[in-house]
């Protein structure tokens, strides 16, 4: 993949998750609850892209492997139509040690392909929140060009993915 695409679709990502979250069209009917209100400097011209419901659920497990700033993460990916659970191991600079924290993880449709949207992350096997943890997100797009799999979490840290089915 060339780079002028692997920016264009690194610019939609980061534009799509924001640094203030994720907000869907419906969300912009209620104003009160809006990351579009007057309280909110951003303006309506900087949406990008749409987000909607996904067409058709997805099931089945994945291992996917991606890497911010030399630290490799490995997630195990279990969705279940348009929700799921994603578990993830890495090495946690701030603790000196490897952690696992799972995050729910949502199916949504943009117009580059579907999107998951990781949401509350916690320490596997305590429940406790993980507040040093950015939720994950993945676009996954088959262009004319071959498979594009592309992560960024809400602190716009991006890496390509590799995906592998398990069952």
């Amino acid at each position: 993949m060339n780079l002028k695409k692997s920016a264009s679709l690194g610019i939609l990502f980061i534009g799509i998750t924001g640094l203030f979250g994720l907000e869907s069209v419906e969300a912009r009917s209620n104003p009160s609850q809006s990351i579009y209100s007057p309280e909110n400097s951003r303006s309506l011209s900087y949406t990008i892209a749409q987000v909607g419901n996904a067409n058709n659920p997805i099931y089945g497990t994945w291992k996917l492997t991606y890497s911010v700033d030399a630290v490799v993460y490995e997630s195990t990916l279990v969705m279940s139509g348009y929700s799921g659970v994603m578990r993830t191991r890495y090495y946690n600079p701030n603790t000196q040690r490897a952690e696992v924290i799972r995050q729910n993880m949502t199916l949504k449709s943009v117009p580059k392909g579907l999107f998951l949207i990781g949401s509350n992350p916690v320490y596997d096997r305590t429940s406790k929140k993980a507040e040093d943890y950015s939720p994950d997100n993945f676009l996954f797009s088959i262009t004319p060009d071959g498979p594009v799999f592309l992560t960024c979490d809400r602190m716009e840290r991006c890496s390509y993915v590799e995906l592998e089915v398990i069952k």
